[in-house]
């Protein structure tokens, strides 16, 4: 009977072993930080130039913007109009900095932290400080931002 038990146990450690080789899909490495690293610096640049089109364009077309006090923005076109509200609310400076980013196959993320200045064409400039968490997704070979959800350390001031 404990011969059973031990052929069992060795068959079932060996189908475990054969069913789990590990992740045989795209390799995540350094180059691909960089690229998801680069993709950010072109999305502060578009954002400072308040170019709503070349910010979009970074995005995946089935992307989603999660921004705080605001509506979901879902797919390239309702980022663009995301960008367009913000610049026309007077946001500018942007700085982005990412503390971490890692992935594994064509997925990616980034985790940091953001600085930004609202300045209305009405109304008190102020600065404004936050988290982000960005996910990234590999299509064709170019790295893409796929969802974004951020929030900020102060809250929202009332209505003017």
């Amino acid at each position: 009977m404990r011969s059973i038990w031990k052929l069992l146990f060795v068959v079932v450690t060996l189908f475990t072993a054969a069913c789990s080789k590990g992740n045989t899909g795209p390799v995540f490495d350094v180059s691909d930080q960089d690229k998801i690293k680069k993709v950010i610096e072109q999305l502060t640049v578009a954002f400072n130039a308040k170019d709503p089109k070349k910010a979009a364009a970074l995005y995946t077309p089935e992307a989603v913007v999660m921004p705080p006090n605001k509506t979901l923005s879902r797919g390239r076109d309702f980022v663009e109009q995301y960008y367009q509200g913000r610049f026309a609310e007077g946001a500018t400076e942007l700085t982005l900095t990412p503390s971490e980013v890692k992935g594994q196959g064509n997925m990616g993320v980034a985790i940091g932290d953001y600085r930004l200045l609202l300045a209305p064409e009405k109304g008190p400039q102020r600065r404004d400080r936050g988290k982000f968490v960005w996910i990234f997704r590999e299509q064709n070979n170019v790295w893409m931002i796929d969802t974004v959800i951020f929030s900020s350390d102060f809250a929202e001031p009332p209505p003017a």
